[in-house]
């Protein structure tokens, strides 16, 4: 019977341990509540960063495009007033044994001639880039694997034809007969 009050009083023990842990620790519908507060609120500030982010990235864009804009047409502009230049209309000028390398005196050149002289190195270099270009991707396209020999084999015709579809198993015997008798030794 002694067991029966023991059983009673460690019943009693937990019972005022559940009591004492009811009313320390908060209610469920709180810490509910305060955690759908908090998922909130990071939502709207990511909405906040995201729209901030994307009117930065379209101004850039924007910006990006007049300035390219921009400067195309500054470089047509003095491209569409150069005229056809020639090694023979370029004329090669001494310059002048000056000791400050900045401030050389070019008397043959005004500002047009040396706008011209410009446009056609400019112009060479272009051209030179696009020759370069076209070599590269003449480069490329006949590129070849150097181990592209050692994956072919004297079957590979066999291995890439195909039978038809109504032929008997017999006529397929035949067949790889007839194409391994025929191959070149």
């Amino acid at each position: 019977m002694e067991l029966i009050g023991e059983e009673k009083r460690i019943q009693a023990l937990f019972s005022e341990a559940r009591f004492a842990d009811e009313h320390a620790a908060p209610s469920f519908v709180a810490v509910w509540n305060r955690a759908q507060a908090k998922m909130v609120r990071p939502a709207k500030s990511f909405q906040l960063s995201f729209v901030v982010a994307a009117a930065f990235l379209v101004c850039a864009v924007v910006s990006l495009a007049w300035w390219s804009s921009h400067r195309q047409r500054s470089s047509d502009a003095v491209i569409a007033n150069v005229p056809s230049i020639t090694p023979e209309t370029i004329q090669p000028v001494q310059p002048a044994h000056n000791p400050e390398p900045e401030k050389v005196a070019r008397p043959g050149l005004s500002d047009k001639s040396r706008a011209l002289k410009l446009a056609a190195r400019r112009h060479a270099g272009l051209i030179a880039a696009a020759r370069k270009t076209l070599r590269d991707a003449k480069a490329i396209t006949s590129w070849q694997s150097p181990t592209a020999t050692l994956l072919e084999s004297p079957s590979d015709g066999l291995l890439k034809s195909l039978p038809q579809l109504n032929q008997t198993a017999e006529e397929l015997k035949s067949f790889l007969r007839d194409q391994l008798n025929s191959r070149p030794k």
